[in-house]
This record gives C-alpha cells, structure tokens and sequence, in this order.
C-alpha cells in the first residue's frame, strides 16, 4: 500500500472534521462514559494481577517480636524475634510460565480497554452525523416547503389569468402536502439523535450541560471529511487494532500455557528456613538459632496424562496462532473495502453538488421563465422537484462520505490508544 499517511495515523482522527461540538462530545465521552470507565478499572485490575505474581525464585521474609516476663523484675524478662525466609527453584520454569500468561492477561485487558475507547468513539462520531444529517434533511424539507407555497401563490394568479390549469395547481398543493408529511419523522430523527449522544457521554437524556445542548440543537450544517483521495495505509498501522491486540495477546497466553504443562515434567525444589534470636534484657544468657526446611517436589509417574495435557497445550497455541493469521488478513480486507468506499463517497458527493448546483440554477431560470409566460408552471413543479431530490442525495452523500472517513479510521484502530483529549471549545449560542 503505497504511500506516506496522512490522517490515518491521528490519535485525534474525529477533529479533522472541525468540528467543536463534536471535539466536545467526544472528550466528555473519554471521561464519563460508564462502559469505557468500567473497560478501564477491568484493565487496572488485570495489571495489578500480573505485578502480584511472584517470579521464578520466591524470597520471602518475616519479622515477629516478643517480650516475656510480665510482671517480673527486668533481669528475669526476654525478648525474642525470628525471621523466615523461602527460595524457590524453578529448573521446568513453571513460575515464569505463569507470569507469562497473566502478563497476557493483562493484555487482553488493555487490548478491551482499547476497544471499547474506539468502540465508543466510533458511536459517538456517528451518532452525531446523523443528527446533522438528519438537521439537514429537516432544514431542506422547511426550504422546500417555504418555496412550494411561492409556487403555490403563483399557480394560483396564473390559474386566475387563464395561463395554469387546475391540475397544475392541485399538483403544487400536493407537493407542500407531501413536504408537509416529511417533517414529523425528521424532527423525531434529530431528539432521537440528541437522547442517543447524551448516553453514550454518561449523561441522562436531557442532562447534557446546557452550552452544549444548545450547540446540538443549532444547525450548523452537515460536518465534511476532506481527505486526499489517495492517503496510502501502512500496514504496521494495523496493529493499532484492539482485535489485533487481544489475538495476539491469546497466542502469547496460549504459549505460556504450554510452557505451564511442560513445566509439569520437570521436579522442583524449595529451601524454607527460619532464624529465631533470643535476648535477656537484664544481661546473661543470649543465642540464635537457625532451622532449614529443603522440600523437593517431583512429577507424577506415570506421565501419559501429563504429556497428554501438554498435546492439548500445544494444540491450543497452534488454533491461536491460527486465529490470530485470520485476524490480521481480515484487518487488512476490511481497511482495504474502507478505503475503496470511501474513495467512491468521496465521487458520489462531488457528483452529488454538480447536480444540486445545476438544478439551482435552473430552478431559478425555470421561475422567470414561468412569470414570464415563456415556461409552462408544470416546468417549474417539475424542475422543484428535481433540485428538493437532488438536495437530499447531496446531505445523503455527505453522510455516507463522512461515515466511511470515521470507518475508515475505526478500521485502522486509530484513536484506540490512550491519549490526552483536549477540551473543545464549544461555541456559545447567540
């Protein structure tokens, strides 16, 4: 994949829409969401598991203090301490094996945390584009209606003049009829959005702080992914991907299991000693003493249950191995497929404005024209007809471009790391 990238390796993908409201959304999401909170503490928790495994040679130690004596003078009291100590010798290195795999663990856990933090963001990003969309639509359909009811006006005077007929008029009539019915399913579109952006912050719906609430409900156009047509993805960006991360981190907890059952043939030995040091305070007799406890532990005979066991082991790695060559080829078809419909979102859209611009311009001609007497008013229905659908493929257009911009990313893992978020900025309503 040729090619030098460009946004494809931003942490902060989502700010190259410019977006602040959506910069905002996704930064109060980092913080409050409660899934990505409870994906994090699972995290922690797993990490904190792996420090606490003791390595291959244990060295423990224990003090403990007592004095004697009671009531008796100071010459007849005595006091005592001991400390205790143990070694482990691990020849099969089983301990190894299991701070191995808690370490994966431990991955596997980071690698989730991951994952939910791009899962969210991906969900927050979308969400929000479909609200604009849906604002765009709903702002179309209001244009619409407002100049169908100047068609309408007019239809009527040229009825009036003998130069429209009464299907025509009709036919304009409904047209706004038609506008008319759109609206309700638009608006439920948009709270539907709103209530949908206030969970996946960690808000109630309707709890969204009130400059940001206004900003959602102000229509500000639809956001715009502008990306070179050709960006090149380097397929070492691939392992940004939490799915990539956690089959990777099986295949290491998968060999560190099989490293356990080997160690199963091999004997161990352990050295546990204590020393105990007693004192008379009041001067005399004082001594130490020192007791050493070797415990030698070997494998079970006969071993045709262990070497079975360590088959399955290998088995295990061999299927994780697998999974994880399966992993890595279907990241790379599905950033590929993301890329090639990104690519064409970006065609559609261009094609989609030449269209709405044309129409426009036609539109307006086609109004003169028909004041004129020089174009029929069906020419004018008609042609309305044709900008309002070419309107809505254009905000259609833009929504799928910009969804395949945020999939794309999604699809590399970019932004699935952890990183400082900065606090956008939103825009105070006027």
């Amino acid at each position: 994949m040729p090619g030098a990238p460009r946004l494809m390796d931003n942490a902060l993908w989502w700010s190259g829409f410019g977006d602040p409201v959506l910069d905002a959304l996704v930064a109060r999401g980092l913080r409050a969401n409660p899934d990505l909170t409870a994906a994090r503490a699972r995290s922690t928790a797993a990490v904190s598991a792996a420090r606490s495994v003791p390595g291959a040679i244990i060295l423990s130690g224990g003090t403990a203090a007592a004095l004697t004596g009671g009531s008796a003078p100071v010459s007849d009291r005595t006091a005592s301490a001991d400390l205790g100590l143990e070694i482990l010798f691990d020849p099969g290195r089983g301990r190894e094996s299991t701070r191995r795999a808690v370490r994966a663990e431990a991955g596997i856990g980071q690698a989730q945390a991951a994952g939910a933090r791009l899962f969210m963001i991906g969900e927050i990003v979308e969400s929000y584009l479909r609200l604009r969309h849906s604002q765009q639509r709903l702002s179309l359909a209001q244009s619409d209606f407002r100049s169908q009811r100047q068609t309408l006006e007019l239809a009527r005077t040229l009825e009036k003049a003998g130069q429209a007929t009464r299907l025509e008029t009709l036919r304009s009539e409904a047209r706004m009829a038609s506008l008319e019915a759109q609206m309700p399913a638009l608006e439920a579109a948009v709270a539907k959005e709103k209530i949908q952006l206030s969970i996946l912050v960690g808000d109630a719906p309707g709890g969204l702080p009130p400059n940001l609430s206004s900003a959602l409900s102000k229509h500000v156009g639809q956001p715009r992914a502008r990306l070179a047509p050709n960006p090149g993805v380097p397929a070492d960006l691939l392992r940004n991907r939490p799915d990539i991360q956690v089959a990777e981190a099986s295949y290491d907890a998968a060999r560190a299991g099989l490293g356990r059952a080997r160690a199963a043939l091999y004997p161990s030995l352990s050295l546990s000693g204590t020393i105990e040091a007693e004192r008379r305070l009041g001067g005399g007799t004082s001594g130490s003493t020192l007791s050493v406890g070797p415990s030698f532990r070997l494998p079970v005979l006969p071993q045709d249950s262990t070497r079975a066991g360590i088959d399955a082991a290998a088995a295990r790695v061999e299927a994780a191995h697998a999974d994880w060559t399966s992993r890595v080829l279907k990241a790379l078809a599905e950033v590929e497929s993301a890329l090639l419909d990104y690519r064409a979102a970006s065609r559609s859209e261009n094609a989609a404005d030449r269209a709405v611009s044309l129409y426009a311009k036609s539109r307006s001609l086609t109004r003169d024209l028909a004041a004129d007497g020089d174009a029929t008013l069906s020419d004018l229905i008609t042609i309305e007809e044709a900008l309002a659908l070419a309107q809505s493929a254009q905000a259609d257009q833009r929504l799928t471009r910009a969804l395949a911009f945020a999939r794309l990313n999604l699809r590399l893992g970019a932004g699935s790391a952890p990183s400082a978020v900065p606090d956008a900025q939103v825009p105070k309503a006027p």
